[in-house]
């Protein structure tokens, strides 16, 4: 059983989909937890959730909140914020670039930043970032995306080096298709989603608890010998060369 007791966790992007599982996660494992959102009000009362609004492109209220909801440091730091605009390159604005840079990479650096005093007093603690499979494979119209989530996987590495002397570990996932608002179309029309199960060994798309039950394993003291690591939350998703499978040969 994992036990989050006496740690306090900070989720970044925690009323998001994603987010919020984690956050939910870590709370009923005993953690004291603190969402930060630029729009915190989908987090649910009564949860013991405590939430601030928090836009992670900007250093100084990330310093603000850091110190405000952690003033004794975190144990854990989990980022969850992203945006996926779907935009051929050459459509792509340099400021959807830059903005979606700022918020799905910049703010893995600029959270982990504002954690490291505290977890250094604190004599340790684990950072766990959110990437993507998209960070493997290229799919059209995500590569703004995708190269943000390939840079989040570079920081983890080199961070988990940097870090590891103050007993810090810098881990990351890597989800496939998730069940969430954001993947509506996918999911939502029977013909995509089956079409795209089918690219799956597990046979499913992701469920948001599938992504917080990895999170907490990394944050959590059974993985304390496990850093620099991308844990892939795909099914199998990545591994399987699926466009020239016989089906006769699929096992399901």
């Amino acid at each position: 059983m994992i036990s989050f007791r006496g740690n306090k966790a900070v989720v970044a992007g925690g009323a998001g989909a994603i987010g919020l599982a984690v956050a939910q996660t870590l709370r009923q494992a005993g953690a004291e937890v603190v969402v930060f959102d630029l729009d915190p009000a989908p987090v649910p009362a009564g949860e013991g959730l405590q939430s601030l609004r928090v836009d992670v492109r900007d250093p100084g209220d990330i310093e603000r909140a850091m110190a405000e909801a952690c003033s004794e440091g975190a144990d854990i730091l989990v980022n969850a914020v992203g945006i996926n605009p779907a935009v051929r390159i050459e459509d792509l604005e340099i400021e959807q670039w830059d903005d979606l840079q700022a918020v799905n990479l910049r703010s893995c650096f600029l959270l982990t930043r504002a954690a490291i005093p505290g977890m250094r007093r604190r004599g340790g603690g684990s950072v766990v970032l959110v990437s993507s499979c998209t960070a493997a494979l290229g799919y059209p119209g995500l590569t703004a995306y995708g190269a943000s989530k390939g840079g989040i996987e570079a920081f983890v590495r080199s961070a988990a080096c940097e870090l590891a002397a103050d007993g810090i570990r810098v881990n990351a996932v890597a989800p496939g298709t998730v069940r969430t608002p954001m993947t509506r179309g996918l999911w939502g029309d029977p013909k995509k989603k089956l079409a795209h199960e089918m690219t799956i060994p597990l046979r499913r798309l992701a469920e948001p608890a599938d992504v917080a039950n990895a999170v907490a394993f990394l944050a959590s003291g059974l993985a304390e010998f496990v850093t620099g690591v991308v844990l892939p939350v795909d099914g199998g998703l990545t591994v399987l060369q699926a466009d020239f499978i016989d089906e006769r040969l699929r096992t399901w």
